[in-house]
């Protein structure tokens, strides 16, 4: 059975103009991912450069290798992707 591990995202803060090209393509790509019911939830943190992405892996290698082919992380834009698993005891995914 799945896990659910919560992603942390850290972006490069130089890039801002790049990133809003490439935007569409990576929340599509999240979006592919949710209807396939492996992604959770995903967004920005208010007023950073980071974001979290919350998926359903079978570990932490699986989190990471499952955001691979993120249009964000292959155009270079994710300095540090921080995997942890999840344990959400209360709520919609509990």
């Amino acid at each position: 059975m799945s896990k659910i591990y919560a992603v942390e995202y850290r972006y490069v803060t130089d890039k801002d103009e790049e990133m809003a090209a490439v935007r569409p393509s990576h929340r599509a790509f999240n979006g592919r991912l949710a209807d396939e019911g492996r992604l959770l939830a995903a967004g920005p943190y208010v007023g950073t450069h980071d974001a979290l992405i919350v998926v359903r892996a079978d570990d932490e290698a699986g989190a990471l290798a499952l955001l691979e082919e993120d249009p964000f992380h292959q155009a270079g834009y994710i300095n540090e992707r921080i995997p942890r698993e999840w344990n959400p005891v209360i709520g919609v995914l509990a």
